[in-house]
Protein backbone atom coordinates (compact mmCIF):
# COMPACT_ATOMS: atom_id res chain seq x y z
CA UNK A 1 0.00 0.00 0.00
CA UNK A 2 2.70 2.37 1.13
CA UNK A 3 4.92 1.64 -2.10
CA UNK A 4 1.21 2.03 -4.34
CA UNK A 5 1.11 6.13 -2.50
CA UNK A 6 4.57 6.87 -3.42
CA UNK A 7 3.84 5.65 -7.30
CA UNK A 8 1.22 7.29 -7.42
CA UNK A 9 2.95 11.09 -5.69
CA UNK A 10 5.14 10.63 -7.97
CA UNK A 11 3.75 10.32 -11.05
CA UNK A 12 1.65 13.56 -10.17
CA UNK A 13 4.50 15.18 -9.73
CA UNK A 14 5.44 14.20 -12.91
CA UNK A 15 2.48 15.58 -14.44
CA UNK A 16 2.52 18.73 -13.14
CA UNK A 17 5.88 19.60 -14.36
CA UNK A 18 4.71 18.40 -17.66
CA UNK A 19 1.57 21.16 -17.82
CA UNK A 20 3.45 24.51 -19.65
CA UNK A 21 3.48 27.63 -16.73
CA UNK A 22 1.42 30.36 -18.63
CA UNK A 23 1.26 33.84 -17.36
CA UNK A 24 -1.63 36.03 -19.09
CA UNK A 25 -0.83 39.49 -19.71
CA UNK A 26 -3.13 41.95 -19.48
CA UNK A 27 -3.02 45.25 -21.88
CA UNK A 28 -2.89 48.85 -20.27
CA UNK A 29 -3.83 51.83 -22.05
CA UNK A 30 -3.25 55.05 -20.88
CA UNK A 31 -5.10 56.54 -22.68
CA UNK A 32 -8.04 54.74 -21.63
CA UNK A 33 -7.51 55.85 -18.45
CA UNK A 34 -9.51 59.42 -17.68
CA UNK A 35 -9.56 61.93 -14.78
CA UNK A 36 -12.07 64.04 -13.84
CA UNK A 37 -11.30 67.66 -14.04
CA UNK A 38 -11.68 69.15 -10.44
CA UNK A 39 -12.07 73.08 -9.63
CA UNK A 40 -10.80 74.23 -6.64
CA UNK A 41 -10.33 77.65 -4.60
CA UNK A 42 -6.58 78.02 -4.88
CA UNK A 43 -6.53 81.01 -3.11
CA UNK A 44 -8.44 84.44 -1.29
CA UNK A 45 -7.58 87.73 -0.71
CA UNK A 46 -9.66 90.77 0.77
CA UNK A 47 -9.59 94.38 1.09
CA UNK A 48 -7.46 95.08 4.94
CA UNK A 49 -7.63 91.55 4.99
CA UNK A 50 -10.57 91.61 7.52
CA UNK A 51 -14.05 92.69 6.58
CA UNK A 52 -14.28 95.98 8.90
CA UNK A 53 -17.95 96.45 9.96
CA UNK A 54 -20.03 99.17 7.94
CA UNK A 55 -16.89 99.66 5.38
CA UNK A 56 -17.49 98.35 1.53
CA UNK A 57 -14.71 95.66 0.64
CA UNK A 58 -13.67 93.37 -2.48
CA UNK A 59 -13.49 89.67 -2.04
CA UNK A 60 -11.04 88.10 -4.34
CA UNK A 61 -11.48 84.24 -5.74
CA UNK A 62 -8.57 82.63 -7.71
CA UNK A 63 -10.50 79.56 -9.06
CA UNK A 64 -7.63 76.70 -10.70
CA UNK A 65 -8.85 73.62 -12.82
CA UNK A 66 -6.61 70.97 -10.81
CA UNK A 67 -7.04 68.65 -13.68
CA UNK A 68 -3.90 67.91 -15.84
CA UNK A 69 -5.39 66.23 -18.28
CA UNK A 70 -9.49 67.13 -18.54
CA UNK A 71 -10.37 70.46 -19.68
CA UNK A 72 -13.58 71.39 -16.79
CA UNK A 73 -16.59 71.69 -18.99
CA UNK A 74 -19.47 74.67 -17.97
CA UNK A 75 -18.00 75.32 -14.76
CA UNK A 76 -20.20 77.93 -13.06
CA UNK A 77 -19.79 79.20 -9.63
CA UNK A 78 -22.27 80.24 -6.56
CA UNK A 79 -21.74 82.04 -3.13
CA UNK A 80 -23.95 82.14 -0.24
CA UNK A 81 -23.37 84.79 1.85
CA UNK A 82 -23.28 85.23 5.40
CA UNK A 83 -25.42 87.44 7.74
CA UNK A 84 -24.46 91.30 7.65
CA UNK A 85 -22.62 91.28 4.42
CA UNK A 86 -24.51 91.85 0.70
CA UNK A 87 -22.79 91.76 -2.72
CA UNK A 88 -23.94 94.94 -4.99
CA UNK A 89 -26.02 92.30 -7.15
CA UNK A 90 -28.20 90.64 -4.23
CA UNK A 91 -28.09 87.95 -1.73
CA UNK A 92 -26.66 84.84 -3.70
CA UNK A 93 -23.87 85.60 -6.37
CA UNK A 94 -24.24 83.38 -9.38
CA UNK A 95 -21.32 83.26 -12.02
CA UNK A 96 -20.57 81.42 -14.86
CA UNK A 97 -16.84 80.59 -15.86
CA UNK A 98 -17.43 78.53 -18.76
CA UNK A 99 -14.89 76.18 -19.78
CA UNK A 100 -11.32 75.95 -17.90
CA UNK A 101 -8.51 73.68 -19.35
CA UNK A 102 -6.11 71.61 -17.49
CA UNK A 103 -4.45 74.54 -14.72
CA UNK A 104 -6.10 77.14 -16.28
CA UNK A 105 -6.96 79.89 -13.85
CA UNK A 106 -10.25 82.09 -13.80
CA UNK A 107 -9.68 85.31 -10.85
CA UNK A 108 -13.24 86.33 -9.58
CA UNK A 109 -13.75 90.06 -8.05
CA UNK A 110 -16.57 90.71 -6.19
CA UNK A 111 -17.77 94.32 -4.45
CA UNK A 112 -19.48 93.95 -1.02
CA UNK A 113 -21.09 96.10 1.44
CA UNK A 114 -21.52 95.39 4.97
CA UNK A 115 -23.38 96.57 8.23
CA UNK A 116 -22.43 98.14 11.63
CA UNK A 117 -24.09 95.62 12.98
CA UNK A 118 -21.82 92.71 12.88
CA UNK A 119 -20.29 91.63 16.16
CA UNK A 120 -18.52 88.13 15.09
CA UNK A 121 -15.07 87.64 14.97
CA UNK A 122 -14.96 85.52 11.73
CA UNK A 123 -17.63 85.43 9.17
CA UNK A 124 -18.59 82.17 6.77
CA UNK A 125 -18.93 82.16 3.00
CA UNK A 126 -19.62 78.94 1.07
CA UNK A 127 -18.67 78.40 -2.53
CA UNK A 128 -19.94 76.15 -4.79
CA UNK A 129 -17.91 75.12 -7.83
CA UNK A 130 -19.96 72.81 -10.28
CA UNK A 131 -18.73 71.33 -13.52
CA UNK A 132 -20.16 68.90 -16.22
CA UNK A 133 -17.57 66.29 -14.04
CA UNK A 134 -18.19 66.94 -10.72
CA UNK A 135 -19.64 69.85 -8.07
CA UNK A 136 -18.12 70.80 -4.24
CA UNK A 137 -18.44 73.33 -1.56
CA UNK A 138 -15.40 75.09 0.37
CA UNK A 139 -15.70 77.20 3.26
CA UNK A 140 -14.00 80.71 3.33
CA UNK A 141 -13.93 82.05 6.83
CA UNK A 142 -13.02 85.30 6.71
CA UNK A 143 -11.75 87.69 10.00
CA UNK A 144 -14.20 90.30 10.94
CA UNK A 145 -14.67 93.23 13.11
CA UNK A 146 -12.58 96.22 13.44
CA UNK A 147 -8.84 96.34 15.32
CA UNK A 148 -8.86 100.06 14.89
CA UNK A 149 -11.55 102.37 16.19
CA UNK A 150 -10.78 104.49 12.52
CA UNK A 151 -10.72 103.64 8.85
CA UNK A 152 -8.39 106.13 6.76
CA UNK A 153 -10.57 107.56 3.52
CA UNK A 154 -8.17 109.54 2.07
CA UNK A 155 -4.32 110.81 3.27
CA UNK A 156 -2.11 114.02 1.76
CA UNK A 157 1.42 114.11 2.73
CA UNK A 158 4.25 115.86 0.65
CA UNK A 159 7.16 114.43 -0.54
CA UNK A 160 9.24 117.42 -1.45
CA UNK A 161 10.03 120.87 -0.03
CA UNK A 162 12.48 123.61 1.21
CA UNK A 163 13.71 124.83 4.57
CA UNK A 164 11.46 126.81 6.77
CA UNK A 165 8.62 126.54 3.64
CA UNK A 166 4.98 125.66 5.30
CA UNK A 167 4.15 122.28 4.77
CA UNK A 168 1.14 120.52 5.00
CA UNK A 169 -0.94 117.36 5.78
CA UNK A 170 -4.25 116.16 5.25
CA UNK A 171 -6.43 113.41 6.40
CA UNK A 172 -10.26 112.01 5.79
CA UNK A 173 -11.12 109.24 8.38
CA UNK A 174 -13.69 107.55 9.57
CA UNK A 175 -15.14 106.38 13.36
CA UNK A 176 -16.04 102.47 12.64
CA UNK A 177 -18.09 100.69 15.61
CA UNK A 178 -21.04 101.35 17.63
CA UNK A 179 -19.17 103.34 20.35
CA UNK A 180 -18.18 107.35 21.06
CA UNK A 181 -14.44 107.92 20.71
CA UNK A 182 -12.91 110.38 23.02
CA UNK A 183 -9.75 113.01 22.73
CA UNK A 184 -9.36 111.83 19.38
CA UNK A 185 -6.04 114.55 18.04
CA UNK A 186 -4.23 114.67 14.81
CA UNK A 187 -0.90 114.27 15.11
CA UNK A 188 1.78 114.97 13.20
CA UNK A 189 5.42 113.72 13.62
CA UNK A 190 8.97 113.87 11.55
CA UNK A 191 11.61 111.76 12.32
CA UNK A 192 10.13 110.12 15.15
CA UNK A 193 9.55 112.87 17.13
CA UNK A 194 6.13 115.18 17.48
CA UNK A 195 6.13 119.02 15.69
CA UNK A 196 2.37 119.46 15.55
CA UNK A 197 -0.96 118.13 16.63
CA UNK A 198 -4.72 119.32 16.31
CA UNK A 199 -7.05 118.40 18.67
CA UNK A 200 -10.55 117.29 17.33
CA UNK A 201 -12.08 116.18 20.99
CA UNK A 202 -15.56 113.17 20.67
CA UNK A 203 -16.37 111.39 17.65
CA UNK A 204 -19.56 109.63 17.88
CA UNK A 205 -19.95 106.59 15.49
CA UNK A 206 -20.25 106.56 12.06
CA UNK A 207 -18.68 110.36 11.79
CA UNK A 208 -16.06 111.65 9.27
CA UNK A 209 -13.35 113.95 9.61
CA UNK A 210 -11.24 115.92 7.60
CA UNK A 211 -8.29 117.66 9.28
CA UNK A 212 -5.37 119.04 7.77
CA UNK A 213 -2.36 120.69 9.55
CA UNK A 214 0.73 122.89 8.50
CA UNK A 215 4.25 122.69 9.71
CA UNK A 216 7.72 123.75 8.76
CA UNK A 217 11.34 121.70 8.67
CA UNK A 218 14.32 123.59 9.38
CA UNK A 219 16.82 120.62 7.67
CA UNK A 220 17.97 119.96 4.37
CA UNK A 221 18.03 116.34 3.54
CA UNK A 222 15.47 113.10 3.39
CA UNK A 223 12.73 113.16 6.47
CA UNK A 224 10.56 110.63 7.54
CA UNK A 225 6.72 112.59 8.07
CA UNK A 226 4.15 109.95 9.75
CA UNK A 227 0.51 110.90 10.33
CA UNK A 228 -0.91 109.29 13.48
CA UNK A 229 -4.78 109.66 15.23
CA UNK A 230 -4.17 109.84 18.80
CA UNK A 231 -7.07 108.93 21.09
CA UNK A 232 -8.24 107.71 24.98
CA UNK A 233 -9.98 104.12 25.96
CA UNK A 234 -12.80 103.67 28.34
CA UNK A 235 -9.89 103.72 31.14
CA UNK A 236 -8.22 107.30 29.79
CA UNK A 237 -5.16 105.58 28.27
CA UNK A 238 -3.85 107.25 25.22
CA UNK A 239 -3.48 105.08 21.96
CA UNK A 240 -1.79 106.01 18.54
CA UNK A 241 -3.05 104.67 15.37
CA UNK A 242 -0.54 104.95 12.34
CA UNK A 243 -2.29 106.75 9.26
CA UNK A 244 0.59 106.50 6.92
CA UNK A 245 4.11 107.76 6.41
CA UNK A 246 5.81 109.22 3.53
CA UNK A 247 9.50 110.53 3.14
CA UNK A 248 10.29 113.45 2.32
CA UNK A 249 12.55 115.91 0.46
CA UNK A 250 13.81 119.06 1.87
CA UNK A 251 15.89 121.44 -0.23
CA UNK A 252 18.04 124.65 1.08
CA UNK A 253 16.13 127.76 1.54
CA UNK A 254 15.87 130.97 2.71
CA UNK A 255 14.76 131.58 6.23
CA UNK A 256 12.80 133.78 7.62
CA UNK A 257 15.19 136.35 8.79
CA UNK A 258 16.84 136.93 5.53
CA UNK A 259 19.67 135.85 3.76
CA UNK A 260 20.46 131.78 3.20
CA UNK A 261 20.20 129.17 5.55
CA UNK A 262 24.19 128.65 5.71
CA UNK A 263 24.43 132.31 7.19
CA UNK A 264 21.98 132.22 9.62
CA UNK A 265 23.72 129.04 11.20
CA UNK A 266 26.94 131.01 11.23
CA UNK A 267 25.19 134.09 12.83
CA UNK A 268 24.38 131.96 15.38
CA UNK A 269 27.39 130.03 16.12
CA UNK A 270 30.46 131.74 18.09
CA UNK A 271 31.43 133.83 15.61
CA UNK A 272 31.91 137.50 15.52
CA UNK A 273 29.06 139.35 14.23
CA UNK A 274 31.58 141.86 12.32
CA UNK A 275 28.32 143.48 10.61
CA UNK A 276 26.50 143.76 13.92
CA UNK A 277 29.62 145.27 15.67
CA UNK A 278 29.90 148.10 12.58
CA UNK A 279 26.34 149.50 12.75
CA UNK A 280 26.32 149.78 16.64
CA UNK A 281 30.15 151.35 16.56
CA UNK A 282 28.19 154.13 13.80
CA UNK A 283 25.13 154.65 16.19
CA UNK A 284 28.09 155.37 18.89
CA UNK A 285 29.99 157.72 16.62
CA UNK A 286 26.47 159.79 15.60
CA UNK A 287 25.47 160.24 19.24
CA UNK A 288 29.05 161.55 20.37
CA UNK A 289 29.22 163.97 17.91
CA UNK A 290 25.41 165.15 19.12
CA UNK A 291 26.44 165.43 22.47
CA UNK A 292 29.51 167.46 21.56
CA UNK A 293 27.46 169.75 19.34
CA UNK A 294 24.81 170.44 22.08
CA UNK A 295 27.19 171.77 24.18
CA UNK A 296 29.31 173.53 22.44
CA UNK A 297 26.07 175.76 22.02
CA UNK A 298 25.08 175.56 25.32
Amino acid sequence: MKIRIKAFTILLLVLMLAIPNTVYAVDFNPDAWVESAHVIVESYSITNERIIPGEPFVLSLVLTNASSRVTARDTLVEITNPGGVAPEYGKVAEFFVGDLAPGESYTLELKYNSWTSINADTLDFYVTVASADRSHTTTLRIPAGAEEPFAVLSLEIPSSGKQWESLSTSLTFKVLGEKNVKDVAYVVSVDGEEVVDSSIGIMKPGATKTSAVAFTIQEAGQHTIEVSLRYADEAGQLHYMEAGKQTITIEKGENPQGGSDDYFIRGNASEPNYAGMGALAAVIVILFFTFVIIMKKK
